[in-house]
């Protein structure tokens, strides 16, 4: 049975199959989107780590942000900021993995959600080390977020991980009656991360928009290229094993 997606991103659906193990039957398409994205999510750092300009607009909205804070605001942001650091963030990841195998009693529709959560947010460091762009000016904002965190700026980990595990959920939930559910509650979250990182002064707002793209970007090749050659790859083995049993 084939679902209706538009041309460009239909999936093979099998009904007894998890959303997110289903196979995109234009693959290349997939692909060559995802590797275009990455490559300018990568140049685009470059470019604006060395674009003074730019740097500055960006640090104008950090100050609108900064000199609009308000007590219930920053607590909200600052709880949201420490939620999805890295520590807790790989352990909501586990716990979530968890969850999904108890509710959908299938290991690979589990392990699927929990690679493609981490394949495309722990590489974004990379990028950052690679393009070593500064985090705002603490001395420049009224109320600067403090200490002021070591690595840098570009893309935001935490909206990284964010997005990556909205787009997580969104393809484990494709083809079922809580598919919409997952696009908006998952837009919903990326927005109020990506908003809260710009609110302390973390983040500058290109950060953001880059660390959307690129989430969106590694987790589409990588369930791809996951479902393409590892999947299939599992049911072999386990068909191998079988027949030695015989």
């Amino acid at each position: 049975m084939k679902d209706s997606a538009p041309a460009g991103d239909r999936v093979d659906v099998a009904p007894h199959l998890p959303g997110i193990l289903h196979v995109v039957r234009r693959q290349s398409d997939a692909i060559s989107f995802g590797a275009a994205a990455l490559v300018i999510v990568i140049v685009f750092g470059f470019v604006l780590s060395h674009t003074y300009a730019v740097t500055h607009a960006d640090l104008s909205v950090d100050k609108a942000f900064s000199h609009a804070h308000r007590q219930v605001l920053t607590t909200i942001t600052h709880a949201v900021y420490t939620i999805i650091s890295p520590a807790p963030a790989i352990v909501i990841t586990a716990i979530l993995t968890a969850i999904i195998w108890a509710r959908t009693r299938n290991l690979r529709a589990a392990v699927t959600f929990a690679v493609l959560v981490a394949v495309s947010w722990v590489p974004s460091d990379i990028v950052k080390i690679l393009v070593h762009r500064h985090r705002p000016d603490p001395t420049a904002l009224a109320h600067p977020f403090l200490p002021t965190p070591p690595d840098p700026s570009y893309p935001s980990g935490h909206v990284v991980f964010a997005a990556s595990l909205a787009m997580a959920f969104i393809f484990l939930a494709r083809g079922t009656r809580f598919q919409g559910l997952a696009i908006t509650l998952g837009i919903v979250g990326a927005a109020v991360v990506g908003l809260s990182v710009i609110y302390l002064g973390v983040h500058y707002p290109t950060d953001v928009i880059a660390s959307l793209l690129w989430s969106v970007a590694a987790t589409t090749i990588i369930l791809t290229l996951w479902n393409r050659y590892v999947i299939p790859r599992t049911y072999r083995a386990l068909a191998a094993v079988d027949t030695a049993r015989r």
